[in-house]
């Protein structure tokens, strides 16, 4: 009797792991990707989010009123003056060569 569940067990269990094994594989594998067709792709997003920003900017410029845009480039030129093209640090800058 026991003998008998214990096969009984086993049977199950082996076939049950062979059904759990047996799913359908896709039929069409999708083409494998180039680096070039993901670089295009990547490019095209790029262009279009800048797109998209530039046209941001435009409408958003264009929604203030002539003295809130007057400030605006105010405040532009003097960040440019004061900040732009200073993300190295302040000792760095001052030890390296000049440009001439």
């Amino acid at each position: 009797m026991k003998w008998r569940q214990i096969i009984s067990c086993l049977t199950l269990w082996v076939g049950l792991s062979v059904v759990g094994n047996a799913q359908n594989k896709p039929d069409a594998q999708p083409a494998p990707r180039t680096r070039e067709d993901a670089i295009k792709e990547q490019e095209a997003k790029s262009k279009a989010y800048d797109e998209g920003m530039a046209k941001g900017r435009k409408q958003h410029l264009k929604r203030q009123d002539k003295a809130t845009q007057k400030r605006m480039k105010k405040n532009l030129r003097k960040a440019q003056k004061h900040s732009w093209g200073k993300d190295v640090p302040w000792y760095k800058r001052w030890f390296r060569k000049k440009k001439i």
